[in-house]
């Protein structure tokens, strides 16, 4: 994907890391959890969007705002243990309302890279300040705030999603400071209180498409084929953590290829039953930023309360079926 940040510098330290083995494994691992190999047409259409872009970006973010290389290396460093199909292993798991079972071997994989353990021991940088990126309010924070993790992704994906041209992304970045939220703690603000409903708006709307029937489907169709995968041997747990192309070509040879072929031909939902299709619940994913000196978007702005509520509350409670090309 094209790079949305062509202005902002990392420290030499997170260069330095990007090189490392592990950080070089999610150049493989796609952000859009396995729909960009579908043929559904707003997935089938876009760029690649890897979980190693993500997190370069979240990086050069988290320094942008903060000039901490900690933190800078902490926010390089959150994806790294994402495995194949990133949170289709979270729905394999029966993990996908939370989203955080990928996240656990974020510490093995940062011990387990010589080149990163030389870096932190060279600059004196302890594994307990990288390997938990949640202790830094601007790297992240509970959501809906809004933090760099969360506005790197929405960001990428509202371009990539062809909401809007990469020169609005401009526009939000120059609009936003660090300052303190209405608990006292830090986060990313807006001052314009427009660009700030601007921004929620598009990030409401790249929630829909993130729990839509589509995703919803294809995630949870993924995830029994990978179950049924390592249930019969043809994959192990480790090979979940290595590259998507190494999983899918042993897919391909193996008895489950027909049903990996039928995933990669998905292109249409229709309504299913109980005998033919899959109820699946999803996250809900929306932003509620903060406006320097007035509150959230949703206190500001009453027609956003009232859309961001109405898709909290949605019901997913209805059988999907999946048509195949």
């Amino acid at each position: 994907m094209k790079n949305l940040y062509p202005d902002f510098s990392l420290p030499a330290s997170v260069y330095e890391a990007c090189k490392s083995k592990a950080m070089q494994r999610i150049r493989k691992i796609d952000m859009n959890c396995g729909l960009n190999y579908t043929r559904f047409p707003v997935f089938s259409s876009m760029e690649p969007y890897t979980r190693y872009e993500h997190s370069v970006a979240v990086a050069a973010l988290i320094y942008h705002f903060t000039g901490d290389e900690i933190q800078s290396l902490a926010g390089l460093f959150h994806d790294i243990s994402t495995p194949v199909f990133s949170h289709v292993v979270d729905f394999m798991k029966g993990d996908h309302m939370v989203q955080e079972t990928t996240e656990s071997p974020t510490v093995s994989f940062i011990q387990n890279d010589p080149v990163i353990m030389e870096i932190l021991t060279r600059r004196s940088i302890s594994l307990d300040q990288v390997s938990d990126y949640h202790q830094y309010p601007i790297a992240d924070n509970d959501s809906p705030k809004l933090s760099c993790d969360r506005l790197e992704y929405t960001l990428g994906n509202m371009v990539n999603y062809g909401f809007v041209p990469s020169d609005t992304v401009t526009a939000f970045l120059q609009d936003l400071r660090i300052g303190k939220n209405e608990e006292g703690n830090e986060e990313l603000q807006f001052q314009d209180p427009e660009t700030a409903l601007h921004f929620a708006e598009l990030a409401l709307r790249c929630g829909k498409i993130y729990s839509g029937e589509e995703d919803r489907f294809a995630m949870e169709t993924l995830a029994l084929l990978l179950k049924n995968a390592v249930m019969s041997g043809i994959l192990s747990e480790t090979d979940l953590y290595t590259t998507e192309e190494q999983v899918i070509q042993k897919l391909e040879q193996s008895d489950l290829k027909q049903d990996w072929q039928q995933f990669c031909g998905l292109y249409k939902i229709t309504e299913g039953s109980p005998e033919d299709g899959l109820n699946i619940n999803a996250k809900r994913r929306y932003i509620d930023p903060y406006i320097q000196d007035q509150g959230r978007v949703s206190e500001v702005y009453i027609a956003f309360r009232n859309k961001a509520e109405q898709f909290v509350s949605e019901s997913y409670d209805k059988w999907l079926k999946g048509i195949s090309i």
